[in-house]
């Protein structure tokens, strides 16, 4: 596969090298603080709520590719991918659905207005110029606003710092792989600068099963990814500073969408049906201090355009469908922030925002003679006022109050607020936390608007039709923790937490047909709980368990692909100064999904475990060698039924930095 406008990417982002040549160092956010807790970052000792940091070296250590394979590492979220590494990947957080889970870069929503349910797509979502990877899990509207029922993921990129140089990566190996990635970036003066530029690409493996493929027999289903993107900051005095980020990526990916032959005999293995996305992210913000630095004002702006094409075309002796659909999505985001510190133990936060999510569909597909044409068209505007208090009193007691007034077009107004207190004792190295939220989520503008073609076995069998009737989901979570330390080497903790989300949104059929209604009720309840070993500096560990019990009034498609239980085990051993060995484990048992090759029966897929080993020695200050597998033990799983993930891949590369 080719990917149009590699080149002319490649050559600008090199000549942008060329004109400066630097690397960035990792963007400077306090390790201490948390920027997605508030409006300001606030310190993780302070923060009630459950979250997880992933940060830039852990990132390394791991030697994750993507974001999904970070995201995997924490608890409490279920990453699917619908086959191959590039292929239409969701996270579930707590249980919730997909679409509850708001995922944002640098602050702006990645959620795709052109997704069935509004959910964000993460593949293909680079790391190489990720800084660290901030989730917070539990309601979080009072913060963020619609979606955030399930919690919120904030990917946070690089900024430039320090001395000018370039690193260069390559790394390549089994099932195809080749993968090449280059940076640069530093600052001169008051301002700062990071670019990268990334492609990766992917043979594959064929992600229908066995069980499912036709005499034609095994195919390679291959991705490739390219992804650029630039940050530029400047401090224009001593009171405003102002940034300017931009990232584009292409994918493309072999999908193997369902199909019919001229016999009417179902077909899975799809040879030329091809998923392609083209995503544009441009965000900015001006911020200032003014007051002796008491008052804190930031305006942001972002545009979001996520552009997706369907292609199949008929294949001699398989499927005879021709597919030909466009669905695109684009966001508008303005923001004005201000925080104001009442008191050294008080920080005051005000601000307003303004969203226009807008959604087009075009093209047609033709299942055998039965044509569908698309042709969808809707956009819609939401204002927001918000506000929050952020207090602490010394070491000991702490809390966050926040509180939102959503305005969404055609819908009635939505208030909802969070109230999330700690408490914790240094003596004994005790920290009891409690939080309690409402949310909501507005329908998509799909499930609201759309029209699709329903498929069962591969054949036609009906239309989705929108409701536009639909009513906003709500819900209120609330979450009490427990963490306990043990000296410096070993440290511990649990959470329970408990969700009811009201008017909770499910495809239902009717006869052939199909549309999306409010059912009444979708409860999630469970424990998060991990414990730390760290029994010397150069060697830790980590145990991660996750238990989720979901419940409806009646048993919907938002209950499939919930793990019931997941344990994450991770570890890291510097063995000698400059080589690393880690690992990284995770064992889920999914509760239940729907079949790929049936209509309307649901079956238990059974547990799965996935091991990864990493290692790399730096030859020089400036040469590194790295190794991983992925799925050492070649497990066989389907993340969804009817898609088989990767077997066993193996993966060497060298990085120079000058």
């Amino acid at each position: 596969m080719t990917i149009k406008g590699w080149g002319a990417c490649v050559a600008l982002t090199f000549a942008a090298f060329a004109a400066a040549s630097a690397h960035a160092e990792e963007a400077i956010v306090t390790p201490e603080l948390l920027v997605s807790a508030g409006v300001e970052p606030i310190p993780v000792k302070q923060v009630s709520s459950s979250y997880t940091i992933v940060t830039a070296e852990e990132i390394e250590k791991f030697q994750y590719q993507d974001i999904t394979d970070a995201l995997r590492s924490v608890p409490g979220l279920h990453v699917v991918p619908s086959g191959a590494r590039g292929t239409v990947t969701t996270v579930f957080t707590r249980g919730a659905n997909s679409n509850h889970t708001l995922v944002l870069l640098n602050g702006m929503p990645l959620n795709d207005p052109a997704f069935p349910n509004g959910a964000a797509n993460l593949a293909g979502i680079p790391l190489d110029n990720v800084a660290r990877i901030e989730v917070v899990r539990g309601p979080q509207s009072a913060l963020y606003g619609s979606q955030a029922i399930g919690g919120v993921i904030n990917i946070i990129t690089k900024s430039g710092a320090g001395k000018p140089s370039v690193t260069a990566r390559i790394e390549g190996g089994t099932l195809g792989t080749l993968n090449t990635y280059a940076s640069t970036g530093g600052s001169f003066g008051a301002t700062d600068y990071f670019f990268s530029v990334s492609r990766e690409d992917t043979d594959g493996n064929d992600i229908t099963p066995a069980r499912l493929r036709d005499a034609r027999g095994e195919e390679e289903d291959g991705t490739e990814t390219l992804s650029t993107s630039g940050r530029i900051g400047t401090t224009f005095n001593e009171n405003v500073s102002g940034s300017v980020f931009v990232q584009y990526t292409e994918a493309e990916a072999d999908t193997d969408a369902d199909g019919s032959t001229a016999g009417f005999a179902s077909v899975y293995q799809n040879f030329d049906s091809i998923f392609e996305s083209k995503r544009l992210f441009i965000g900015g913000d001006l911020s200032g201090r003014f007051l002796d630095g008491k008052w804190r004002p930031n305006f942001s702006l972002g545009y979001t355009d996520q552009k997706s094409d369907s292609n199949d075309t008929p294949d001699p002796g398989g499927s005879i469908y021709l597919d030909r659909t466009t669905n695109e999505g684009r966001t508008i985001k303005a923001a004005f922030d201000n925080a104001f510190d009442l008191t050294p133990e008080q920080t005051l936060s005000v601000g307003g925002s303004y969203t226009r999510d807008e959604f087009e569909s075009s093209g047609y597909r033709d299942l055998g003679g039965f044509v569908i044409t698309q042709s969808s068209d809707a956009k819609t505007n939401a204002f927001a006022l918000y506000a929050g208090d952020h207090i602490s009193v010394g070491d000991r007691f702490f809390a966050t109050i926040s509180a939102r007034y959503d305005m969404p077009e055609d819908m009635e107004d939505r208030f909802t607020f969070t109230f999330a207190p700690g408490i914790y004792n240094p003596e004994t190295d005790t920290r009891v936390t409690v939080s309690y939220g409402t949310g909501f989520k507005t329908p998509s503008l799909y499930q609201r608007y759309g029209f699709d073609v329903n498929t069962f076995g591969g054949f036609p069998s009906g239309v989705y039709t929108g409701n536009p009737d639909l009513a906003p989901e709500k819900s209120r979570g609330f979450e009490v923790g427990l963490e306990q330390g043990f000296g410096s080497k070993v440290h511990t903790g649990a959470t329970w937490f408990e969700t009811k989300i009201e008017d909770a949104i499910s495809i239902v059929f009717v006869g052939a047909n199909s549309t999306a209604i409010n059912i009444d009720e979708l409860d999630t309840k469970g424990v998060e709980a991990f414990i730390e070993y760290n029994p010397f500096a150069e060697l830790t560990t980590r145990l991660d368990y996750t238990l989720t019990i979901v419940n409806s009034d009646q048993f919907a498609s938002s209950m499939v692909r919930r793990p019931r239980h997941q344990l994450g085990f991770t570890a890291s051993w510097e063995v000698i100064p400059g080589t690393v060995l880690s690992t990284n484990t995770e064992w889920v048992d999914i509760d239940r999904d729907v079949p790929r090759d049936g209509f309307g029966f649901y079956l238990d897929p059974g547990p799965y475990t996935v091991v990864n080993i990493a290692g790399s020695h730096r030859l020089t200050e400036n040469v590194k060698l790295t190794a991983r597998v992925n799925n050492l033990l070649d497990a066989h799983y389907e993340p969804a039924n009817g898609f088989v993930a990767p077997g066993i891949e193996a993966l060497a590369g060298v990085e120079v930095t000058f």
